[in-house]
């Protein structure tokens, strides 16, 4: 897998935290520790379990966070082809 990051990494612990990541599509999520992210606009979630990657897709304006400060989202380009 190829990615570019993009920014530097945000951690967003908790509702009150929430972020677009800069605005961003794709985002290169890092968890430390197990962790549920959520996506405020659109009320979905997921799992991730400690020393987990993984990239998410969402529109630019979508809010998410994760329950803890161990968890840190990345905008990244994401290239196809």
């Amino acid at each position: 897998m190829e990615i570019r990051p993009l920014a530097a990494k945000v951690t967003a612990n908790g509702a009150l935290n929430k972020t677009t990541v800069g605005g961003a599509q794709t985002v290169y999520v890092c968890a430390t520790a197990d962790d549920l992210i959520t996506n405020v606009t659109t009320g979905g979630t997921i799992q991730v379990h400690e020393n987990q990657a993984l990239v998410i897709r969402k529109e630019t304006g979508d809010e998410i966070h994760a329950g803890t400060a161990t968890t840190h989202f990345t905008k990244i380009a994401y290239p196809r082809g």
